[in-house]
């Protein structure tokens, strides 16, 4: 099965040659250039234990494993992790325990499949790889966890979605979204700071030279950087209140992105009058991470 290869190519190394006791290497930190060989069927044992412990919700008992150190740096998260989840299995897939050539201590692989349901109904299954370093004593005092997620999984995928195209040729037709990742959250958290603030020479670092913008009303406007500080000229103060930023892009094309805003916006301009809208609104950044475009839609706050 596909799911053995990696373990299953560890297991044939070592055994391939029975005469053979050490095999790899390592090529950075401390130990570069040294090699690996088999680690003790006790620390596997533990480990399998570790994982029955984990599947219960035993936090006591899951954290027992740990180092103090370890015990301590983990037991806010075992807490947590307890009162989300409802039910977990994890099912062992494989499991093979190595030592650095000369040391004390060993590193467990286990590679497994679990499923997790969360109390507010979520379900998540995850392929995992991880490795755990056992002190000379036995207990865990460190690992290092790898995970796919299946397609059918309900949530956590990298992509998804699809973007229709006028033109069903177009090479972009049926593609899925991915999130986009490139500062945009910070960006669009600076630039509303700086917009409240009428910090206009702040505001203006983070647009394009033009900035083609659909307006509320929809009108198409091409502005210009330089024409920013008049858009604050009639304003006597500013109440922009983000309450949601979400980042994305299409899959397989540049890295220009968009982001969508969800906010509320309380304009009070220097004449008395109040503009006092719910918004949503999508910024576009262009390759150089520049805001080129805006659309922007609203509705009157109750």
């Amino acid at each position: 099965m596909k799911k053995f290869v990696l373990a299953g190519a560890l297991i044939a190394s070592v055994f391939s040659v029975s005469a053979q006791t050490t095999a790899g290497k390592i090529f950075s930190g401390p130990d570069a250039g040294k090699s690996f060989q088999l680690g003790s069927e006790k620390n596997s044992q533990i480990l399998l234990d570790f994982v029955k412990a984990y599947n219960s919700k035993d936090g006591e008992k899951e954290l027992s494993f740990y180092t103090p150190e370890m015990a301590k740096k983990r037991e806010e998260m075992t807490k947590k992790s307890i009162a989300y989840i409802k039910t977990v299995e994890d099912v062992p897939m494989a499991i093979l325990p190595v030592k650095v050539t000369g040391s004390n201590e060993e590193i467990v692989m286990l590679q497994s499949v679990e499923t997790r349901v969360a109390n507010n109904g979520s379900k998540e299954t995850l392929n995992l790889f991880e490795l755990f370093r056992f002190n000379k004593d036995g207990k865990i005092s460190s690992f290092t966890q790898y995970g796919s997620i299946p397609k059918t999984n309900e949530y956590g995928q990298t992509s998804g979605g699809k973007y229709f195209t006028k033109d069903p040729k177009n090479e972009w037709n049926g593609r899925a979204f991915q999130f986009s990742n490139r500062g945009e959250v910070e960006i669009m958290e600076k630039f509303n700071k700086a917009y409240n603030a009428f910090d206009i020479p702040t505001t203006m670092e983070f647009f394009a030279d033009k900035i083609n913008i659909t307006d509320f009303d929809g009108n198409k406007i091409v502005l210009e950087k330089k024409d920013i500080p008049a858009i604050f000229a009639d304003y006597k103060s500013m109440d922009w209140k983000i309450d949601a930023i979400l980042p994305f892009k299409i899959a397989y094309t540049d890295p220009a992105s968009a982001i969508m805003v969800i906010s509320t916006e309380k304009r009070v301009m220097k004449d008395g009058s109040v503009w006092d809208k719910s918004l949503v609104e999508y910024f576009y950044f262009n390759n150089a991470g520049k805001i080129s475009g805006i659309d922007q839609y609203y509705r009157p706050r109750k």
